[in-house]
């Protein structure tokens, strides 16, 4: 009896303590302080910041933020496409037979929920949250979809914002542009909406999809509207694209776009707003730095050298590209029959690091392209031996060696998504297998230089090695194991890896059911090829570093890197100090380019023959090299134009440098000046 009395005395005072707890004051427990209220049609959700109104009708939405106003008017057309009893069709949201909302807590986030069903002929149910989180009272969308035998496709949700009145969209996608409300041309992110670039991209049917350099390098837009600012995180990017269109004049309309994996919507989506009274690009660019810092997708270059020593040593040099092999089969769509054949043996390629050393470069990071046995792009994942003409193994080996005599760092480009045809290894099960045998094909970039499907399999034929497929990333790092194993076999150890395209292009889904591949999938599998070499290699370098590899690579190159409004170095904004980006005169833009790359604190690409170079390109690389030793493995802290036609424009380094570029006077200004 004493137990029990004792037990029962504790039972309530536990339970004491709860009604004690459950009466604290929301700030004492760090609750949100935001209200939710529902009058004439409407739901308010109010923090001491930010007020989100919701039409309980159409489902419009606006937010204040400190007193100014951005709006999300209801769409006009269909927000959601779903597939029921074998067909897909369109459905408005606000159609929803049945629509409830109600308040919603987390105890760290407070909004209210809305639950949408019973559309015709379907079982479809949508749950939808808005919410006001933590003390800038960012706002945070979540969606998620029940699915019986309706299947929800895509959804287009928040709404987008309505952009008549910004001054500016500011787009992650290439390394970062503006674009203005009203500027001129159509534009589209991922593919030309110029007649004058030619049938092959005018006939080019990509679409808009996340990690896709050209649609974003990060996951994230905004908008600038009279010194003020706002932005959209899309938290779940893997399976994300945004609706988008930017007709001759503006405005621009762009808002999330969720589309399914695997054919199903599957799993919770999230997306988040921030709003900043007094802010512009530079603003949103810092606010996605911590983001990526908060959620770890942010490693800086410090620490990637704390576990790569080897990474140290390639600050502040140059890389210089020595090619081997370019062989182009008859069957590629860019053979041709007076310029398809170029050989350098590996003897001439060591003669040459050998000459560039005499000149005085001291430290290079050697690229070797086109040692795969019949040439550059051929016969990918099964590239070996080296090709016989060029030296065998005994020549790569006598490479490999002059380039440790000479202390300069070599690594190989190589690739492991283009899956050719005639690779001793293909097999077509192993290739992506899209959805439906339905044409055109859906996988990048094919559609740009002409694609074809067999079955479910999309092929192409448009560089050096002919027809090809895509090989499923998840037998991706087993070729490179095998491969690079048999370089170890044969005395040949490269102190890094550049991983050709898959920081460019988005990942790849695959339904074979022999083994299904989401696109979260493709990028673990892709991921893994990374963190071998770098754990086995040293160097990890891809090309254009869409911002889901930072975590995995040391270099970039530029690939990509100029926009085709008003170019921002949003990137660099966010990521100079997680990632080397290289620029040289022979990518677009020229020896403008070198500018560019003064002004972004990058890398210099150097030709591997001096004679190809002018004095005035040489002395701006080797001044792009002595600022990145200075400033590479710091935060790129601000950037400016300087004046109205933005024909000047300044970034400023954690430290203090400062990087003045006068585009019509081609000239740099380092201050402080370097040694």
């Amino acid at each position: 009896m004493k137990i029990l009395g004792l037990s029962l005395l504790a039972s309530v005072s536990a339970l004491a303590g709860m009604a004690a707890a459950a009466d604290l004051p929301r700030a004492d427990w760090g609750a949100p302080l935001v209200t939710v209220a529902h009058a004439d049609g409407h739901w308010t959700i109010a923090g001491k910041k930010q007020t989100v109104t919701l039409d309980e009708k159409s489902l419009a939405l606006e937010v204040n933020a400190q007193g100014i106003v951005w709006k999300m008017p209801a769409d006009a057309t269909n927000e959601m496409v779903v597939k029921a009893d074998g067909r897909e069709f369109p459905l408005h949201l606000a159609d929803a037979k049945k629509i409830t909302i109600e308040p919603y807590d987390t105890g760290f986030k407070t909004g209210v929920k809305v639950t949408l069903g019973d559309w015709p002929k379907t079982d479809l149910k949508l749950f939808l949250t808005i919410c006001l989180q933590g003390d800038k009272e960012e706002v945070i969308f979540d969606s998620v979809a029940q699915e019986g035998k309706t299947i929800l496709r895509q959804l287009d949700w928040p709404p987008a914002m309505d952009a008549r009145d910004v001054d500016d969209t500011v787009l992650s996608n290439n390394k970062g542009d503006l674009l203005p409300r009203n500027w001129p041309k159509p534009y589209y992110p991922v593919r030309a909406t110029d007649p004058n670039m030619g049938t092959a991209r005018t006939n080019d049917h990509s679409v808009i999809q996340s990690h896709l350099i050209e649609d974003w390098s990060m996951s994230w837009w905004g908008f600038e509207r009279n010194g003020s600012a706002m932005m959209v995180i899309i938290e779940t990017p893997d399976d994300a694209a945004y609706q988008f269109d930017h007709p001759p004049g503006g405005p621009t309309v762009i808002g999330p776009r969720w589309l399914p994996t695997l054919g199903k919507f599957g799993y919770l989506r999230t997306a988040r707003m921030c709003f900043f009274p007094k802010g512009n690009y530079v603003t949103l660019a810092k606010r996605y730095r911590q983001y990526v810092q908060d959620t770890g997708l942010f490693v800086s270059l410090k620490e990637k050298i704390a576990k790569k020593p080897v990474l140290g040593k390639v600050i502040g040099i140059p890389q210089t590209r020595v090619g081997i092999l370019h062989n182009q089969t008859p069957t590629s769509d860019r053979y041709s029959t007076t310029n398809h054949y170029e050989l350098y043996t590996f003897d001439q390629r060591a003669q040459q690091l050998r000459d560039l050393k005499a000149a005085g470069i001291d430290k290079t990071l050697v690229y070797i392209s086109g040692w795969a046995h019949l040439g550059y792009d051929r016969q990918h994942p099964d590239s070996l031996p080296p090709p016989e003409a060029a030296g065998g193994w005994d020549g790569m080996k006598r490479l490999a060696d002059t380039c440790t005599e000479l202390g300069y760092p070599y690594i190989f480009h190589d690739q492991y998504r283009d899956y050719y045809t005639d690779a001793p290894s293909y097999n077509p099960d192993f290739a992506i297998h899209e959805e439906t045998t339905n044409v055109p094909a859906i996988a990048f970039a094919g559609s740009r230089f002409g694609d074809w499907k067999e079955g479910q399999i999309p092929f192409m034929r448009h560089w050096d090695g002919g027809p090809q497929s895509y090989l499923n990333s998840r037998f991706q790092v087993g070729h490179l194991e095998k491969n690079y194993q048999l370089f170890f076999a044969h005395g040949v150890h490269p102190q890094g890896i550049y991983i050709d395209v898959i920081g460019y292009v988005p990942p790849d889904e695959d339904f074979n059911p022999e083994h299904p591949t989401t696109r979260t999938d493709a990028m673990r599998g892709q991921a893994d090829l990374m963190n071998w070499a770098g754990h086995n290699l040293g160097i990890t370098s891809t090309e254009a570093g869409s911002d889901w590899v930072v975590p995995f690579s040391d270099i970039i190159n530029q690939s990509g890197g100029l926009g085709r409004t008003i170019s921002v170095p949003l990137y660099q904004l966010v990521y100079h100090d997680a990632v080397l980006i290289s620029y040289g005169d022979g990518r677009r833009g020229g020896k403008n380019n070198l500018l560019l790359g003064l002004l972004c604190g990058g890398i210099p690409e150097l030709p591997v023959n001096l004679k190809n170079v002018d004095e005035n390109s040489l002395a701006l690389l080797k001044q792009m090299a002595a600022l990145n030793r200075r400033v590479g493995l710091l935060e790129m802290t601000g950037h400016e134009f300087l004046d109205a036609t933005r024909r000047q424009e300044r970034s400023t380094f954690a430290d203090g440098t400062t990087v003045t570029v006068d585009w019509d006077k081609n000239t740099a200004q380092i201050a402080p000046p370097l040694n």
